[in-house]
């Protein structure tokens, strides 16, 4: 899960709204997008409450975990204690808020303007489509002109809270283009489906592996979907779709040919021209109202497009490639070609390979690591034979004693140094009655069959007594 949190840790998705039932504990996944657009596991932390400091407890020991690395954006329900421990614990990360939770509070809170004809078209154009901030003042102030909802206090709270969840916002921080948190909640709806009441951590804990394992198979089987072919090009012949078919996954190419496929469609226009800078408007006909700005260096294909898609997404947009269309740009600069949707997302790049050879250049967590797991194999490989026990503990005092002539003293609590090995009991958490639920323990299986047997005893006892004379005959 680390491997895939440092390859596609951009965007972290996390939803709280699943509850172990036995213990009443708050369960919430950390989950995130792979290179072939199907949702990754990071992680998974359970809470007993939901206070502003256990979310900075779960937010911190996550961090811990992934050698502090921050994602660029973490997207959210609509929950006032985590916005206060993302806030603090990742300030430089941009926090979302998930657009499902607020689609379905509408319901609630604004029935009756969901009724009017038109309003959800609208609505849904100013929480979904709007790719700039002057498109979205457009669309909100023609929504509360034409329905003369300003004075609505959920849609005034609403609006204060724009930067969390209006798209146009976010455009500088990567987010895959999702809108929300429903890949979190599809996990919890799994775990929801499978354990019970009666379930255990350690039976989560099975559940979970199996989960994981099923999602890394899957992702086995579409690495190797690529590495057995290309996909099939929609236009044959065109130079940027040949070489992205080559370097994206297939997944995401088809997102990259869905751009290019649409920027046909658009019109452009040569606004602004000096030197090898070309400045353009484009914009569909019939369909946008606001036309994109592209700025376009015909020496070295270096491009910007005022809809920032490619920042958002990582995939650069249909107004992008309708002028390097036009001027025959046939390789995609490699300044724009994101790691993270490509066939070799997860690979290793040769020096760091060569690098992990020795120890100078290795990042600390990294050699920790390895260290961790040649000592483990070495302790596992000599628990069972007592002269190979003997003498490994006679080298770590060795050891010991040549890494303290480097650092200095290095302290041992009596628990770490002795050689009969002491483990803290671990125990499930106290299991959470519900309202309504007998406060009686569980049965066995002897008692439960016991009992059955008695009471059908009793049962027979009961209709031969009740049962009236017979008549002489």
């Amino acid at each position: 899960m680390k491997e895939d949190y440092l390859a596609f840790g951009e965007l972290v998705v996390h939803d709280t709204t699943y509850r172990t039932n036995k213990y009443d504990m708050i369960c919430g996944p950390f989950v995130g997008i792979n290179h072939h657009t199907h949702t990754c596991m990071f992680g998974c932390g359970f809470l007993l409450n939901e206070r502003i400091e256990s979310f900075e407890w779960l937010f911190t020991t996550f961090l811990h975990s992934m050698d502090f690395v921050h994602p660029k954006t973490v997207m959210t329900d609509q929950s006032s204690a985590m916005s206060a421990a993302i806030a603090k614990v990742l300030p430089s990360s941009k926090h979302r808020l998930c657009i499902w939770h607020i689609i379905e509070n509408s319901k609630k809170h604004i029935r009756d303007l969901r009724n009017d004809e038109g309003f959800l078209d609208l609505f849904d154009h100013v929480l979904k489509l709007c790719q700039t901030v002057v498109e979205f003042d457009y669309y909100w102030n023609r929504m509360v002109s034409e329905y003369k909802c300003s004075d609505n206090p959920w849609l005034t709270k609403l609006y204060e809270m724009r930067e969390k969840w209006c798209p146009a916002f976010s455009k500088k921080f990567f987010s895959a283009g999702i809108l929300s948190s429903q890949r979190s909640e599809t996990t919890n709806k799994s775990l929801s489906k499978k354990l019970n009441a009666s379930s255990s951590l350690c039976d989560f804990y099975h559940f979970f592996s199996e989960c994981v394992s099923q999602w890394r198979s899957n992702e086995g089987k579409d690495q190797q979907r690529c590495w057995d072919g290309f996909p099939e090009i929609a236009i044959p012949f065109v130079g940027l779709l040949h070489k992205a078919s080559k370097v994206y996954t297939i997944d995401a190419y088809k997102l990259f040919e869905k751009e290019f496929l649409r920027g046909m469609s658009l019109k452009y226009e040569l606004r602004y021209q000096q030197g090898s800078l070309m400045s353009y408007l484009v914009w569909m006909p019939q369909l946008d109202r606001f036309s994109h700005w592209v700025s376009f260096d015909v020496t070295t294909h270096f491009v910007t497009c005022s809809c920032q898609k490619f920042s958002e997404v990582g995939i650069l947009c249909c107004h992008i490639l309708r002028i390097y269309h036009i001027h025959c740009v046939e390789v995609i600069p490699d300044c724009y070609v994101l790691k993270r949707w490509t066939r070799s997302a997860k690979c290793v790049p040769t020096e760091q390979i060569y690098a992990s050879s020795g120890t100078s250049n290795v990042l600390p967590s990294v050699w920790r690591m390895q260290m961790q797991k040649k000592f483990h194999k070495l302790l596992c490989s000599s628990d069972s034979n007592s002269a190979a026990r003997h003498f490994c503990e006679e080298s770590f005092t060795k050891l010991k004693a040549a890494v303290e002539e480097q650092l200095g003293s290095i302290y041992f609590s009596d628990s770490e140094t002795s050689t009969v090995g002491s483990r803290s009991a671990i125990s499930n958490p106290k299991s959470s009655r519900k309202k309504g639920e007998r406060n009686v323990r569980r049965k066995s299986l002897i008692e439960i069959k016991t009992n059955q047997a008695r009471a059908r005893k009793r049962s027979c006892q009961a209709s031969t007594t009740s049962a009236p004379d017979q008549p002489n005959l």
